[in-house]
């Protein structure tokens, strides 16, 4: 994907901190991946921030610069010199539908600065269904996908978060595993490649946190022309 120096930023930047969403760019209608690859920085960048820091005040900080920036752009100021910041003007892509959810990512990820264990897998799944599952809707552009989205967070991040609960979360997120595979098969060829990401929910499942870099490729082709993960 060629672009300005801040689309190449963000490319780079997702490239370096998510194999998954870096995967699903290609497949991705053209026009929006530099709308695509700027939300994938900007998940990036928040994700950073617990462990940049070296107390919460100074991650909150963090955060609320983030909002500030965002507000910024709904209102059509000039962005930040930044260049996530200035991707995501430039692609249009925060507005008021997106705005919301990117303030929910921000918030949830505020309770890792001062909570970073979770006392169960009820906690773990509200942690994530703020913290990560709203990138499917912000990718895909609409709501419908929060079931599917909530499972793939699980399945993910579950072994990375909290190992003690990754057996329960595999097992909740296969559970879930027929209606995602129903959801997804619903999606037009474009709106499956926004979120192509979610096909590999029950790879995750299956494997916990080994890896599976060349699985997951194949995985992803699979989705992409059978609408089945």
């Amino acid at each position: 994907m060629q672009g300005s120096r801040s689309d190449e930023y963000c490319v780079d930047l997702v490239a370096k901190g998510d194999e998954d969403f870096h995967l699903t760019l290609p497949y991705a209608p053209a026009r929006e991946r530099a709308r695509l690859a700027a939300l994938f920085a900007l998940q990036v960048e928040l994700r950073r921030i617990p462990d940049a820091v070296s107390e919460p005040p100074l991650g909150e900080i963090r955060l609320h610069w983030w909002r500030e920036a965002l507000d910024e752009i709904v209102a059509g100021n000039r962005p930040r010199a930044h260049p996530v910041v200035e991707a995501l003007a430039a692609a249009d892509a925060v507005d008021v539908f997106s705005r919301e959810l990117l303030e929910r990512l921000i918030d949830a990820r505020a309770r890792v600065l001062y909570a970073p264990r979770y006392g169960g897998l009820p906690e773990l799944a509200a942690f994530l269904a703020e913290a990560e599952a709203p990138m499917a809707s912000l990718a895909l552009g609409r709501g419908g996908l929060e079931d599917a989205a909530n499972a793939y967070a699980l399945a993910r991040f579950a072994p990375l978060m909290a190992p003690l609960l990754a057996g329960e979360a595999a097992n909740e997120a296969l559970r879930r595993g027929r209606a995602v595979r129903a959801t997804l098969k619903t999606l037009s060829a474009e709106d499956a490649g926004r979120v192509a990401f979610l096909f590999l929910t029950l790879g995750y499942a299956a494997r916990s946190a080994r890896p599976w870099t060349i699985v997951k490729r194949l995985t992803m082709l699979r989705g992409m022309m059978t609408g089945d993960c």
